[in-house]
């Protein structure tokens, strides 16, 4: 069994990285792993349970069913992905991401838990999705953080008169 935590801090308030995490149609495509992403239209959150996501981990294209487990906004939300037809294929697993406020900036957790079906193929997968981890939370940090400072540089120009 794979359970890897990483953290990052990010120069945002906790609910506008909860907005960014919720709109899986940005925050989902940072993970280097997911191919594509079947979500509803106009899919929010309270409404929708499932949804379908295209994994590749190296070894070939895995149909996967995402499913939300629990959500608390702002602070919580799990995702459980497997694949439908055959609950052991793939890698299956358990998404958690937990946000907490410090001072000026917000703490978001980001936990993997899951197996890709034995010890040894934990062992050989586990450095390869804790590198995936750290890249997902660094583009999600960077454009969260970048789209801070565009709304900050587009009001203060904006509210200036001609």
């Amino acid at each position: 069994m794979i359970n890897i935590t990483q953290q990052i801090y990010i120069k945002s308030d906790i609910n506008k990285i909860w907005v960014y995490l919720t709109d899986f149609s940005h925050s989902l495509n940072f993970n280097r792993f997911h191919k594509n992403l079947e979500l509803p239209p106009n899919y929010s959150l309270g409404k929708m349970d499932t949804f379908k996501i295209n994994h590749n981990f190296g070894f070939g294209n895995y149909n996967m069913v995402a499913e939300i487990k629990d959500f608390v906004p702002p602070n919580r939300l799990s995702i459980s992905e497997y694949c439908p037809d055959d609950p052991k294929k793939g890698f299956p697993h358990t998404v958690n991401f937990h946000i907490e406020s410090c001072l000026q900036k917000s703490k978001l957790s980001y936990t993997v838990s899951g197996t890709y079906g034995g010890r040894v193929q934990d062992i050989s997968f586990k450095p390869i999705l804790k590198g995936v981890m750290k890249e997902e939370l660094l583009r999600i940090k960077n454009a969260i953080e970048s789209s801070e400072k565009v709304n900050k540089s587009f009001r203060s120009e904006t509210a200036k008169p001609i």
